[in-house]
């Protein structure tokens, strides 16, 4: 019998200013085996980027000083990883700074791909922050519309400073690794979804359509997956931190004492785990912030069903540090028209993991480690 050739693929780094994670698979003949995983969650920024309750900031008024810090502090952790948790090689797949990540939707005449790579910088001239001819940018086209009689494409652009980048790619250079590629959160968390739609059986009614929905403290990331094909992305100023304030309001607590209680609540709820009654009841009393979830989750399923003529979804996936509370996911997903759950991206992608927790916050690493997956 042949031995299965074994690819060791590079180590998906997930940095940013909430946490740290790190994950290696390797792969065989379509199936991925774990090397590796670790992470590290940074608590919420205190001092000059918070306030005195405790409270995440906005990032765009944390001082620079303040998110150096915390990415050295982030480096550090990876360079002691590397190391010391059976990490292999030195190849590395990293994300971009989150926070200088812009997604803009424009809409532009149908045209070849190698047109539209040279026409969007010009197209996005005075709608980024920042000159679009001084930055990477990266699209996906989520559709054709017609406009005034014409037919126009609906283009979804990721820009990032092209200095922003580098800079970041050089300090983690610096750890010893060799850099081999560079992702962007909202595209990365789809690939263990791709990664296992290109390796089902296929199906007579055609791929499948699967929403992603990945909750960090900050912001929220909705994507669209068919397929092997990312469709649309969007992200949302909404996070956990959101759910903790109107907790902290509902009864008249801090931010802290509010994250302690709902840590509590998710404590027990892993695997099999039973969910909690008492976290249910107060979600559903919590109607603003999870009503913001829901209007941006349907919003975003509405506009790629009017461009993806028709095409359902069939279900949503929950993702990132926000969907370890499975109560919250029950409580948006019951104001939700579509079946949801809570993503399991390495069970996904592995056999091996089938007893494993969920550990929907590995969604982003994982997709960076399939990076030249086959």
């Amino acid at each position: 019998m042949a031995l299965r050739k074994r690819i060791l693929l590079p180590i998906g780094i997930h940095l940013n200013l909430e946490s740290v994670h790190m994950v290696q698979v390797e792969q065989a003949e379509g199936s991925l085996t774990l090397v590796s995983k670790a992470s590290m969650v940074f608590p919420p920024l205190e001092g000059g980027a918070g306030d005195a309750n405790g409270r995440w900031t906005e990032i765009a008024k944390i001082a620079p000083e303040v998110k150096e810090n915390r990415y050295r502090q982030a480096r550090d952790f990876v360079r002691h990883r590397c190391s010391a948790d059976g990490f292999r090689g030195k190849q590395a797949v990293i994300n971009v700074p989150a926070e200088q990540l812009v997604i803009q939707q424009v809409r532009m005449a149908p045209m070849q791909p190698e047109e539209l790579m040279s026409a969007l910088p010009w197209e996005l001239q005075g709608k980024l922050p920042f000159d679009p001819k001084q930055a990477v940018v990266r699209h996906i086209v989520a559709g054709t519309v017609s406009e005034d009689n014409q037919t126009k494409q609906d283009v979804i652009a990721l820009a990032v400073p092209r200095d922003a980048v580098e800079k970041h790619i050089r300090a983690v250079e610096k750890l010893g690794l060799e850099i081999v590629g560079a992702g962007v959160e909202p595209c990365a968390m789809c690939y263990p979804y791709i990664f296992a739609a290109g390796h089902a059986a296929a199906s007579p009614e055609g791929p499948g359509s699967l929403v992603l929905v990945h909750i960090g403290a900050l912001a929220t990331y909705v994507a669209i997956a068919r397929g092997e094909e990312t469709r649309f992305v969007k992200g949302v100023t909404l996070g956990m931190e959101s759910v903790v304030q109107a907790l902290a309001d509902a009864r008249k607590t801090s931010m802290e004492q509010a994250r302690a209680t709902m840590s509590g609540w998710c404590a027990g709820t892993g695997s099999g785990g039973s969910i909690s009654a008492e976290a249910v009841e107060v979600y559903n009393q919590i109607r603003k912030p999870l009503g913001h979830f829901v209007d941006e989750i349907e919003s975003c399923i509405r506009y790629y069903s009017s461009l993806a003529r028709g095409a359902g979804i069939d279900r949503i996936v929950f993702l990132g540090p926000g969907a370890r509370d499975r109560a919250l996911v029950q409580v948006i997903g019951s104001h939700l028209s579509v079946p949801c759950e809570v993503g399991a991206p390495l069970r996904a992608t592995s056999q091996a993991e089938a007893d494993g927790e969920a550990e929907p916050e590995l969604a982003v690493a994982l997709g960076l480690s399939l990076f030249g997956a086959q």
